[in-house]
């Protein structure tokens, strides 16, 4: 494949939100894709869409940068499958959406699903974790438009099983995603089994420095479209924050849902095996969840998205895997178990909650060790983020996070080096008092149970919120009326109503969703 160099002119930049179409119409899409807008149930478009759309249908390159939650697969795939051609058996793929996870290589299935039920394309999926035969059967069969994570393409092309000589538009999707998770050199070999004629696209939540340093020569003379600047959140999410110790964290994440509901709750963590001891921790108490993270395979993690939609789960455990472009619709609040370490990946978190114009919330716990994290966060955002207002009555443990009232987002903080120093000796003093406490606690004798003790604390009422003290009996079996009746409700929930869907959420209202 010929090299193919960016211009040196200037892109054209796109923000002025008030200047953009309102109406799809508008927008220059077919009749077809128009009836696809109408039946997707979309009304007027978003502000990336609107932008978007009319670049993608000239035929031009596409740099785009928008907040979670604002409809940029829509602004990818309106566009070009609206002016894609189609495919002869044994050929394609003409269209080529590069994605990171698999979560996300699904939910672009399920919108192109719909809107190749009006424009008569063909769509096959390439991810990781399932069979490598069913889809190698659906690349010998044609396709005109194929999505794929980066390492099972790697793989197909290296079989060759798959064949991109034939691609007319290529998408990256979450290419500062892709970036962080490595895949830059799996992305320059996917491009260069492509034609240099082809048109690129790639969307990403935000166009840093080191996006567009690494993607530059990729594109040609593209039209650069940014709607929210790094570090925006969107205006739709309040955002709390609990100073907390860390050794209250669980017990406290098991009050804050018993006071807020336990129902469409994403709480997020540091680490694989972390999602799963908070799961086994929620589960004692009482709360449906399930873990998602990269150790899970695919059926499992989408297994669990779907019993979170349908409402048979009330909470996901995840990592950070979810936190990037899932769209699960009416997330009540979010709560950030751990502070992330990279401040942009808290914007992507809080994301989950607040989309397409809905309103939620996000609670995040910040220990003494997570001090400088939350502030990255605040000097990201420009802004403060006040403490929870229900906080009290919660054990925040011993030593808890104490925030000063005056700071501001702009303070200058320690360098690397002596925030490092900072972060061990508050972590070593954690320690030690653990320690300390766990050898007083070895010397105390235990307080002998007796059956009349045994009896009350089998009767303890749940507390507030819905979350019972011991583990719930067993569901009923499957057939059950009234257990069926149940979930198709909480599916229409899952869906909205008009008026929940106007409803602001905010803490102390169960997220608006859950348990009353």
């Amino acid at each position: 494949m010929a090299k193919r160099h960016s211009t040196t002119t200037p892109a054209p930049i796109v923000t002025a939100e008030k200047d953009l179409p309102t109406r799809f119409e508008d927008l220059g899409l077919s009749e077809r894709a128009l009836a696809a807008v109408h039946d997707m149930g979309y009304e007027t478009p978003t502000p990336v869409q609107a932008a978007s759309i009319p670049a993608v249908l000239a035929g031009s390159d596409v740099m785009a940068a928008a907040q979670t939650g604002t409809g940029k697969t829509a602004a990818f795939l309106l566009p070009s499958l609206d002016r894609l051609g189609h495919a002869r058996h044994g050929q394609g793929p003409l269209m080529l959406v590069v994605t990171p996870t698999r979560e996300l290589a699904a939910q672009i299935e399920e919108v192109a699903s719909a809107m190749c039920a009006h424009t008569g394309h063909t769509a096959t999926v390439l991810v990781g974790g399932v069979s490598y035969d069913p889809q190698r059967a659906a690349l010998h069969k044609g396709c005109d438009l194929l999505v794929a994570t980066p390492g099972r393409l790697i793989d197909l092309i290296n079989s060759g099983d798959c064949n991109l000589s034939q691609v007319e538009t290529l998408v990256l999707d979450e290419a500062d995603r892709m970036l962080d998770m490595g895949f830059l050199p799996d992305m320059r070999r996917i491009v260069s089994k492509t034609p240099a004629s082809r048109q690129t696209l790639l969307f990403s939540a935000t166009l840093s420095d080191d996006v567009l340093d690494n993607t530059k020569s990729l594109v040609n003379s593209p039209v650069r479209v940014e709607i929210a600047h790094k570090g925006t959140a969107a205006e739709t999410i309040d955002q709390y924050v609990l100073p907390i110790s860390h050794e209250a964290k669980n017990e406290a994440l098991i009050e804050v849902l018993r006071r807020e509901g336990a129902e469409r709750v994403i709480v997020f963590v540091r680490g694989k095996h972390r999602a799963d001891a908070v799961c086994r921790r929620l589960r004692k108490a009482g709360v449906e969840c399930a873990p998602i993270h990269g150790n899970r395979s695919q059926n499992q993690r989408a297994n669990a998205l779907r019993r979170f939609a349908d409402g048979e789960v009330g909470v996901l455990v995840a990592t950070d895997v979810l936190a990037r472009g899932i769209d699960i619709p009416n997330v009540a609040y979010v709560v950030n178990l751990d502070v992330p370490s990279d401040a942009e990946d808290y914007i992507h978190r809080i994301g989950r909650t607040g989309r397409a114009g809905e309103s939620g919330w996000a609670l995040t716990f910040a220990t003494p060790e997570e001090e400088f994290d939350l502030r990255d966060i605040e000097h990201l955002m420009g802004k403060n983020i006040p403490v929870y207002p229900r906080a009290q009555g919660i054990v925040l443990g011993e030593n808890p996070l104490v925030l000063d009232p005056n700071r501001t987002p702009m303070d200058q903080l320690p360098g690397k080096k002596e925030r490092k120093k900072i972060v061990d000796e508050r972590h070593e003093q954690r320690l030690a008092r653990t320690a300390e406490s766990a050898a007083g606690r070895s010397r105390e004798p235990r307080p002998q149970r007796t059956a009349k003790t045994q009896r009350v604390s089998k009767k303890e009422k749940p507390a507030h919120g819905g979350i019972p003290a011991e583990k719930p009996k067993p569901s009923r079996r499957r057939g059950d009326a009234g257990s069926s009746r149940r979930a198709l409700a909480r599916r229409q929930q899952a869906n909205g109503s008009p008026e929940k869907s106007q409803r602001r959420r905010h803490p102390g209202d169960h997220g608006g969703i859950g348990r009353r």
